[in-house]
């Protein structure tokens, strides 16, 4: 997936086909502010108020207690990206905004876009490339903040969770799962649903209680799952304590020395048999084959927290030197910029 300079007339083509567009200038100027426009139609609660329908301005104004006019500009804007329809005097939802921004929505990624709000803070590019200054991302956040982080990365994990679920077999008698900076624990309450038998402990820097995205867990699910509140890097895990370990979409955050003595931690506390996933964008390991948002992700991540995309040949490389058997990496459908990458615990010996 790109997002990229399109036509939207025959002089445009031929001007773009001829080099004559200033593409720098569109891709600052509109990217920036189509993802501000977006975040702001999302937050204010644009969308959850066109679900039964269309509405003029004024109404749709009136049940967001907004201001009139700025409000008429956002959704002019939106419009014009693509976002609402026009119908008799009126907007309304198209296909797109009903089934991934409405509030209510099935697929909704509404948790999502405001974490990117979240994320502009921290894309401070200048300073981290001029002195390397790295924000130190989680460090930076108010409890306020984590509410966002936790049902941003909620948002994302429920995008994939059938299809993680569907192609990480747990061992047939697991009974101990640990997720590893899984915040928001949408992973092992998945599981858990999944393999009655299974219990999960969740541990990160801060937990996420009560997130509307697990209100579908049953009872019974919820008491298999624990919260933790700890740095995973520090925390003892006790020797062949478990079947399998889940860290999604954390090891971007670590730098190499970290991340090894984690996961030689992480193969002592796995039981024989028992398996690592790690869930993450990748980088490519060639210049010449980088992609535009593994590349843009990798950037980011390292002001942010100072580590950065890892390839799927490090993350390999540091479940073989751990003593771990790595399985095929896999690609997820909806966001193959991510991979699976499952490790094994072989032999019948402790450590």
């Amino acid at each position: 997936m790109k997002l990229t300079s399109i036509p939207e007339n025959l002089s445009e083509a031929l001007a773009l086909a001829a080099g004559t567009v200033p593409t720098p200038l569109i891709d600052t100027l509109v990217g920036l502010l189509l993802a501000k426009a977006v975040i702001a139609g999302t937050a204010l609660g644009v969308f959850d108020v066109l679900e039964h329908g269309p509405l003029p301005a004024s109404e749709i104004s009136r049940r967001c207690n907004t201001n009139h006019a700025a409000t008429e500009r956002l959704l002019r804007a939106l419009y014009g990206c693509g976002y609402l329809a026009w119908q008799k005097n009126a907007y309304r939802l198209n296909r797109s905004s009903r089934r991934w921004l409405r509030r209510g929505g099935s697929n909704s990624v509404r948790a999502a876009i405001l974490h990117r709000d979240l994320d502009l803070r921290f894309m401070r590019f200048e300073d981290y490339v001029r002195e390397g200054a790295i924000q130190h991302f989680h460090g930076a956040l108010s409890p306020k903040d984590w509410a966002i982080y936790h049902e941003g990365q909620a948002g994302h994990a429920a995008l994939v969770l059938d299809e993680v679920l569907k192609r990480v077999p747990l061992p047939e008698d697991a009974t101990d799962l640990l997720d590893l900076g899984g915040s928001h624990g949408l992973y092992s309450f998945g599981f858990c649903g999944r393999y009655p038998r299974l219990r999960a402990r969740v541990l990160d820097l801060d937990i996420a209680y009560g997130t509307s995205l697990l209100s579908s867990a049953t009872e019974s699910v919820q008491s298999r799952v624990s919260f933790h509140a700890v740095d995973i890097g520090q925390v003892p895990l006790p020797a062949a304590s478990c079947d399998a370990v889940l860290m999604a979409n954390v090891l971007h955050h670590l730098d190499k020395e970290i991340a090894c003595k984690i996961v030689h931690r992480i193969a002592l506390a796995l039981r024989p048999g028992g398996i690592f996933i790690v869930l993450d964008a990748v980088r490519h390991s060639q210049i010449n084959q980088s992609q535009q948002l593994e590349s843009l992700l990798d950037l980011y991540f390292g002001a942010a927290s100072g580590a950065g995309l890892w390839t799927l040949e490090g993350i390999r490389a540091l479940q073989t030197d751990s003593g771990l058997a790595p399985d095929s990496p896999q690609a997820l459908h909806l966001l193959p910029f991510c991979k699976l990458q499952i490790a094994r615990k072989l032999g019948t010996q402790e450590g």
